[in-house]
């Protein structure tokens, strides 16, 4: 409890510090100085930070991400491997930019071939780090399996260079689903003292679900930006296209709501996609199924569930995530299509 309280402070005292002595002194409001279509957006002295979040399957760094930036820009999911490709999402507050580097869990060789992934699971990482300032590792405190150990496939992948050259930050997810947080300290503990271990600039808690802890990690990177000109324009937030976070949204809530391998098999492709005068978003997705059985268990009325069928429930859930992606009205209809 000591050690958080002590990080807390000086924590605040770097924001502090920050705020009232910054030399990027502009004579008004730094958001309004991003937004304005006039601006050559790399010609004012700014801050900026990229960071390669990393992590096992399922720990959770999507949806750390989306807490982040505020927007539900990754597609996050129960299920393992919904993140396939790497992504950027972006972040600004006032002069600094900062750019998450969500990348698809980590994975050995044996696993790729077994599962037959696609190679970004074995390229992308090394991409990110490549071009990182600073490197999260998300681990899954509620696996009691794996939480006081490194995944190897990210020990395999942080060559000496790399450890040598890259800070390092460690984030313990999921911390909402501990009924004894004093496992939070021994975690600590074990991290820290453990020979084979990283060495971490700092340690942070965090409920990626919630938001807890969220706000503080935050902070730390934006005081940790370095300065130089911004890589994306201020109203930038992903480096994926509106119809490619379309897709992969509806694939996460597939994914949610179907069970065992079902969803891995299915094809999303966006058929229709329109913006109105208003800047809503109107949107039509084909979900293809292999099988007839498979189409079915989309379309088949569900008793127990008020809002209908699971392709509905889908809908819904993805119109609802996309709303705060987007922050716009979005419209979406779903489409089953099956073996003829």
């Amino acid at each position: 409890m000591l050690f958080m309280i002590e990080s807390y402070m000086i924590r605040a005292g770097s924001r502090y510090l920050r705020r009232c002595f910054s030399k990027n002194v502009a004579t008004k409001d730094s958001q309004e100085i991003i937004l304005q279509p006039h601006d050559n957006f790399t010609s004012v002295r700014r801050k900026s930070l990229k960071i390669a979040i990393l992590g096992a399957p399922n720990a959770g760094k999507s949806t750390l991400v989306n807490q982040l930036i505020k927007r539900s820009i990754c597609p996050a999911s129960s299920k393992v491997h919904t993140t396939q490709t790497k992504a950027d999402a972006i972040y600004c507050e006032n002069d600094t930019q900062l750019i998450f580097m969500d990348t698809p869990g980590m994975v050995s060789a044996k696993e790729l071939k077994r599962y037959k992934l696609a190679d970004t699971f074995r390229n992308d990482p090394k991409v990110s780090l490549a071009t990182a300032d600073i490197v999260g590792i998300v681990q899954d405190a509620q696996n009691m399996y794996t939480r006081d150990k490194i995944n190897p496939n990210i020990l395999a992948l942080l060559t000496e260079n790399i450890i040598n050259k890259i800070p390092m930050i460690l984030i313990f997810n999921k911390v909402d689903k501990l009924k004894k947080k004093e496992v939070l300290l021994q975690l600590v503990n074990i991290m820290i003292k453990n020979s084979k271990s990283l060495k971490f600039s700092d340690i942070f808690m965090v409920s990626a679900l919630t938001g807890d802890g969220t706000d503080d990690l935050r902070t730390y990177l934006l005081d940790s930006a370095k300065p130089r000109d911004w890589q994306y324009e201020g109203h930038i937030y992903s480096n994926y296209k509106c119809e490619d976070i379309i897709q992969q949204t509806v694939r996460a809530k597939l994914m949610d709501i179907l069970p065992n391998e079902v969803p891995y098999n299915l094809k999303i492709i966006l058929e229709h996609f329109d913006t109105g005068a208003d800047d809503n978003i109107m949107a039509v997705v084909t979900v293809s199924c292999p099988k007839k059985n498979i189409a079915r268990l989309l379309i088949r009325r569900n008793i127990n569930k008020l809002v209908g069928n699971r392709i509905k429930q889908v809908a819904v859930m993805a119109e609802q995530e996309l709303r705060h992606a987007f922050r716009t009205p979005v419209r979406l209809r779903l489409i089953v299509q099956s073996p003829t």
